[in-house]
């Protein structure tokens, strides 16, 4: 006995074809509404990182982890709300650096390997005309400050931080 005919078989596939074309043109649709909003301006986000002789245009978004600066070209910057915790790329040099602290010492890490450890005292707040800037002295070696710049809206305009062995700050400055 025998279930399919030619015909009834023939039916079959071309059913099959059209119900797959139809869930193409749904996802063509939808990818076709993706395509046609606005693109997101991300010049609001828009931040000069500085590391070294190197300069880049990096943009913020909010992660689980703090807000992350990036770019095309490789460069991440992880922002706690206090420190820099994770810096890559940024030019020759391709920096790859993880910062963390423990009571107060700060270690920088490259993988599993600590490269140094600074000293470093709780955060100072200063208040000037409606800016507020929040240092940090540390210590290892040498002195030196790390600091927050938060102007009038309540919003931070710049970072500036040490952000590896040989005590080259990674400046973050707010564009517009």
């Amino acid at each position: 006995m025998r279930i399919f005919t030619k015909s009834n078989l023939t039916i079959i596939v071309i059913s099959i074809v059209l119900s797959g074309c139809i869930v193409q043109s749904r996802q063509l649709n939808g990818l076709l509404e993706l395509i046609k909003e606005p693109p997101m301006d991300l010049s609001t986000n828009s931040w000069l990182a500085r590391y070294s002789d190197y300069e880049s245009i990096v943009y913020a978004v909010s992660t689980r982890e703090g807000t992350l600066f990036s770019n095309n070209f490789g460069d991440q910057v992880l922002f706690d709300g206090w420190t820099l915790r994770k810096v890559q790329g940024l030019g020759r040099r391709q920096i790859n650096m993880s910062i963390s602290d423990k009571k107060n010492i700060r270690s920088f890490k490259r993988g599993n390997r600590t490269i140094s450890s600074h000293r470093c005292n709780q955060w100072e707040q200063q208040k000037n005309l409606g800016v507020v800037r929040y240092t940090q002295y540390c210590s290892d070696r040498q002195g030196y400050k790390n600091s927050i710049l938060v102007n009038e809206n309540g919003d931070i305009s710049v970072i500036r931080q040490i952000v590896d062995e040989r005590y080259t700050a990674l400046t973050l400055s707010k564009l517009k």
